[in-house]
């Protein structure tokens, strides 16, 4: 019979991949992408380099050239929105912005 002990144990690792993520701060929308990238690189989240800019849409190629290498792809329709990538660990972080301007949206994991 399982004890206490155990149960504690199998909650915890159950509940990491929770933890882990409740580390982000509360971005707010329309916030800057710099003060985001900042925020999370501080937190130990690194930019993944796209090294694949190449399949990537022609505006995000250009973001890419003004030096914000993590672009994973763009849309430049009617919001300009754009996904940059951060890892840390075996985590995988996508944040979206909107407008030309790279304001924050929001963010998601992936797997």
């Amino acid at each position: 019979m399982p004890t206490l002990r155990q149960f504690a144990l199998i909650a915890a690792l159950l509940l990491l991949p929770f933890q882990a993520h409740a580390e982000l701060p509360k971005f707010t929308a329309g916030q800057p992408y710099q003060e985001v990238k900042a925020e999370l690189i501080k937190q130990g989240w690194q930019p993944v380099k796209n090294m694949k800019i190449g399949n990537s849409s022609l505006y995000a190629q250009e973001v890419y050239q003004q030096g914000l290498e993590e672009v994973v792809d763009c849309v430049s329709m009617e919001l300009d929105g754009c996904w940059f990538k951060y890892k840390k660990g075996k985590q995988v972080l996508e944040v979206k912005t909107i407008t030309k301007e790279f304001k924050f949206e929001f963010y998601k994991f992936r797997k």
